[in-house]
């Protein structure tokens, strides 16, 4: 399951099935551009803070940043899932 909102400060989004410590894994080497996906550079730049959470059946992850679910929606999808 994966579920992404926007909120006042960015965006919120919920990956079923995943432990936070694999994605917290996954999001530092997109941030440090060693990613094997495609992640877009100016798009990391964007990003003020990534806040990854473990849920009971998941994990959450709170970005803020100037940016929007329908942009980082195919990113996260490629670079996550």
């Amino acid at each position: 399951m994966f579920k992404i909102n926007n909120t006042n400060k960015g965006v919120k989004a919920f990956l079923g099935g995943f432990k936070a410590e694999d994605l917290s894994a996954k999001i530092e080497a997109c941030k440090d551009g060693n990613c094997s996906c495609n992640c877009d550079p100016q798009m990391m730049q964007k990003i003020t803070s990534i806040e990854v959470n473990s849920e009971e059946n998941g994990a959450s992850i709170t970005i803020d940043g100037d940016v929007n679910a329908q942009e980082l929606e195919p990113m996260m999808r490629e670079c996550l899932l």
